[in-house]
């Protein structure tokens, strides 16, 4: 990925990376708009991992590639930083967490040591981000940067900006659908921090009442920027015309959306959802191609290996949502990524046992059972074992692969309408600081 270095614009937003592709997949549509608004964008790697992980994702890089202009690539990963970083991380969870800073002679210890590590941080950094110090810049983050200890450096340096905390993904965090909320909240846009998610009820499963129930900490429920019509429309004609051209012959195109074994799957689940996929495949598909999305963290090679052995399975670095357009159906290993295959109109099965891998699952007391947020969403298809699979894949190859819309929650709904209003509330934040007026640019390319 090259550098590009742009001092064209008095307007910057700057995002900072260390987890994932997910990060950037999140706040794609908003930095979109921010390029359109004439702002500069900084996209500064934290980690190797976050950096591996876009320049693996063609969208991704597609789209840095396209407006590379108007955006620089800042890299300050690698070993050394990252282990400094961790430390520093938890230096500051234990000082919260037994009150350290407020306990002589241990408060004189840990103010040394926090602004040893926040030298160290600045030291990374460049001096043009560096020299926008008094300027009014847009900061996104994601939410989970509230805990770490350059999120308070960053902001007590960059005091005149303004701060938005996103979620990696779209997952959604509510359990009780049920509960119905306004959608006209009020905002207090005299707020320089902005707490986005996607609807009120996943904030209130994710609120630790403490960085998230800061009053300073302004919460706007915008959905989902990618699920906005705007966002979507091109993919949606594309992944129509897609499915329609595969009626005209008889090869079937399968994505997996697959999922690593880890906390949420144990070593034996993993690899009887990667086996029992392909044999459920073969036992019910004469012909057919499968496509792989391995999740960002999933490093195991089983699916590497199956590849290797097998010309019709492939392993994808794209963007769910352009992979989606290709396909006639989806298999998930339990991913948020089944949504964004649904708003494309793909229907989409979800392979998954929630009973015997429990973590973050929704328990229904009634029936004394787990299920699936997506699952009671009704956006995909449940199969728990190889035999509910092959059933259910035989019904789409009956149906001709046609979603069901039947049994949609009006939570989704609701969900899909804020994620069209999101332009608005931004735009709005922007008019409060004055940052919605025209520049002239000059690039260099």
């Amino acid at each position: 990925m090259d550098m590009v270095i742009k001092q064209t614009n008095s307007k910057t937003a700057v995002t900072f990376l260390s987890g994932s592709s997910g990060e950037l997949d999140w706040i794609l549509p908003i930095l979109d708009f921010l390029l359109k608004k004439h702002f500069n964008i900084k996209i500064i790697f934290l980690t190797r991992h976050a950096r591996y992980s876009v320049e693996n994702n063609k969208f991704l890089l597609d789209f840095i590639r396209k407006k590379n202009s108007f955006i620089e690539i800042i890299f300050c990963g690698g070993y050394f930083w990252e282990r400094i970083e961790k430390v520093s991380y938890l230096l500051h969870r234990l000082a919260l967490k037994f009150s350290i800073s407020k306990k002589v002679p241990f408060s004189f210890a840990y103010k040394i040591l926090d602004a040893f590590f926040k030298k160290i941080f600045f030291f990374r950094l460049p001096t043009n981000l560096l020299d926008l110090k008094d300027d009014i810049n847009i900061f996104l983050l994601e939410y989970p940067a509230l805990r770490r200890p350059r999120n308070n450096w960053v902001r007590n340096f960059f005091a005149k900006s303004i701060f938005f905390y996103c979620p990696h993904s779209p997952h959604v965090y509510a359990e009780d659908l049920n509960i119905e909320y306004s959608k006209n909240e009020s905002v207090d846009y005299e707020k320089k921090s902005y707490l986005l998610l996607g609807h009120p009820a996943d904030y209130q499963m994710i609120n630790d009442g403490k960085e998230l129930s800061s009053p300073e900490l302004e919460k706007l429920f915008i959905g989902h920027p990618k699920y906005s019509d705007g966002w979507l429309k091109d993919l949606r004609k594309k992944s129509l015309q897609s499915r329609k051209m595969a009626k005209f012959n008889d090869e079937v195109t399968v994505l997996v959306l697959s999922r690593g074994k880890g906390s949420y799957l144990d070593d034996d689940s993993y690899k009887y959802l990667v086996n029992k996929t392909v044999q459920s495949l073969k036992s019910t598909l004469p012909n057919f191609n499968l496509l792989i999305k391995k999740h960002p963290r999933e490093m195991e090679t089983d699916w590497d290996n199956l590849a290797n052995d097998n010309d019709f399975i492939s392993i994808k670095n794209d963007h769910i949502l352009n992979l989606a357009t290709q396909v006639d159906f989806v298999i998930s290993f339990w991913s948020s990524g089944a949504m964004d295959c649904h708003t494309l109109g793909v229907p989409v099965i979800e392979f998954y046992d929630p009973n015997r891998n429990p973590k973050q699952q929704v328990y229904t007391e009634s029936r004394d059972e787990f299920t699936t947020i997506y699952r009671k969403l009704g956006m995909v298809t449940p199969a728990d074992n190889q035999e509910e699979l092959q059933e259910e894949i035989s019904r789409l190859r009956q149906s001709n692969f046609v979603i069901s819309e039947e049994g949609i929650h009006s939570f989704y709904s609701d969900l899909l309408s804020r994620s069209n209003g999101w332009e608005e509330k931004i735009e709005k934040i922007l008019e409060f600081n004055n940052l919605n007026f025209e520049n002239h640019l000059s690039s260099k390319n």
